[in-house]
């Protein structure tokens, strides 16, 4: 083999490997959310000076100009033109949101407890979950801090701290177990009604030993463990379902109490048209005054190969980028230009759809479909959804067209909405009615679409009614 051959083969070794990693940061950017890459570019923009943020004159009549480039571009070209789109704030509301032990840290640094007992309730607060629940045992808490703090911490003194800790707000905090964070918040009378002390202490015994029978809606059980009768066992379970299963969920940074779409729809000249939030996009580029420099230089000897690289790599970032979000708009556009029926119709219009056949339609493997639907929302006239939302299995008919399981769970919703309390339906009787509706469907299947819909079986529904 000659010499020339050799390093032939060698570099074209090379720009395959450099473009698989390119690939793979590419997908890694596909798969993210938009808050998720929203946190990557922050990053970028910390560690690459050649990458800036920028605001330019009249966006708002830029802005469709904007969209229509994106909404024109090749998902496989590489492009490092500026985003002319939102301020560079909504990079940093990721952020901004207040943690549960951020809330719960600022009461302590607030309240006069003692700094021993201080230190070991920051601990405590440390080891509880997004729902507001302890997660490890005390005694290996205990053990944990004896070792941390270098002294022995006896078992109680935590005891004290923790009771301490579940003072604090919100209500049910800190607790080891469902019944133990039920029993806080009726310690605490977190209730929005005045009840008797009978069917308080009711509340409480079935809290304490009685909550799996209460699930089943189990009234025999009920009325053995509490020795009350029905009237007084449901007034008890009213007040237990004003209470709270999760007092921490409210602060979870993880579960926003809204979420930006990183799509929107419009009805425009007669027909819906799909198109990137520009609330999502940045505006970003590579370094103005970076690249003037580095042209009217002229030599390429003169720029240190550090600078060099890293104007390689923000223009790659942003070649990326760039693909990151045409292919979402390209993908999302595909779906629902299947799924159009759904801006009329809602959810029960959505027909049968896979992954493979976007897939197939686009070129594209399956895997990127997949990524690319994953944590990314649309703002619709019936509300935000995930795009893999539109994807659903199918079922046949009668009339040998399909159906998607989506809008046959709609429709067992829908029945049992309306069924008597007194008479609930049965999983057969809910074949039933899909049957006559064209659907074919066996009873295994409509059980686990109930419970996709979230209802229990006919049984538990109407033990529960009487409750």
């Amino acid at each position: 083999m000659s010499v020339s051959m050799h390093q032939e083969i060698k570099l074209t070794a090379r720009q395959q490997m450099v473009m698989t990693l390119q690939q793979q940061q590419s997908l890694r950017l596909l798969q993210y959310s938009s808050m998720e890459f929203e946190a990557e570019l922050y990053k970028m923009l910390q560690e690459n000076p050649m990458l800036e943020l920028v605001s330019l004159p009249n966006e708002a009549n830029q802005e469709e100009d904007s969209i229509q480039s994106i909404d024109n571009t090749d998902i496989s070209d590489d492009y490092s033109n500026a985003y002319r789109v939102d301020s560079a704030d909504y990079l940093q509301e990721i952020n901004a949101t207040k943690s549960l032990q951020d809330y719960l840290l600022e009461q302590l640094s607030t309240s006069s407890i003692d700094y021993r007992q201080k230190t070991i309730i920051s601990y405590l607060i440390g080891d509880i979950d997004d729902n507001g629940y302890l997660t490890t045992d005390l005694s290996v808490l205990t053990q944990i801090l004896s070792t941390t703090l270098q002294e022995q911490i006896p078992l109680a003194e935590v005891e004290q701290a923790l009771t301490m800790l579940q003072r604090f707000d919100p209500i049910g905090i800190a607790a080891r177990s469902l019944s133990e964070c039920l029993l806080l918040q009726l310690d605490r009378q977190y209730l929005t009604q005045k009840v008797s002390d009978d069917v308080l202490l009711i509340a409480r015994q079935i809290c304490q030993y009685g909550l799996e029978a209460l699930a089943r809606a189990d009234i025999a059980t009920l009325e053995q463990l509490v020795h009350a009768d029905i009237t007084h066992i449901r007034q008890a379970t009213q007040l237990i379902q004003q209470l709270n299963p999760k007092p921490g969920k409210a602060y979870s940074v993880g579960e926003a109490n809204y979420i930006v779409p990183d799509l929107l729809c419009q009805f425009k000249e007669g027909q819906w048209a799909i198109y990137l939030n520009p609330q999502i996009l940045p505006k970003v580029r590579v370094h103005k005054e970076y690249e003037r420099l580095i042209k009217i230089t002229h030599k390429k000897e003169v720029i240190s190969p550090e600078i060099a690289s890293q104007l390689k790599q923000a223009r790659a970032f942003l070649g990326q980028m760039n693909q990151r979000f045409a292919t979402i708009l390209l993908v999302a556009q595909t779906i629902m230009q299947e799924q159009y029926d759904f801006f009329t119709h809602g959810m029960q219009a959505i027909k049968p759809l896979t992954l493979k056949q976007i897939a197939e339609q686009l070129s594209l493997h399956e895997s990127t479909i997949s990524r690319t639907v994953n944590q990314k929302y649309i703002d619709t006239p019936h509300g935000i959804f995930e795009l893999k939302r539109f994807f659903s299995s199918g079922l046949n008919t009668q009339e040998g067209s399909q159906t998607s399981a989506t809008a046959i769970q709609l429709k067992i919703k829908a029945f049992i909405e309306a069924e008597s309390k007194a008479k609930p339906l049965s999983d057969n009787q809910l074949m039933d009615k899909l049957h006559q509706e064209g659907i074919e469907i066996a009873r295994r299947t409509v059980a686990k679409y109930r419970e996709a819909v979230g209802f229990p079986a006919a049984s538990i529904r109407k033990a529960k009614a009487l409750l």
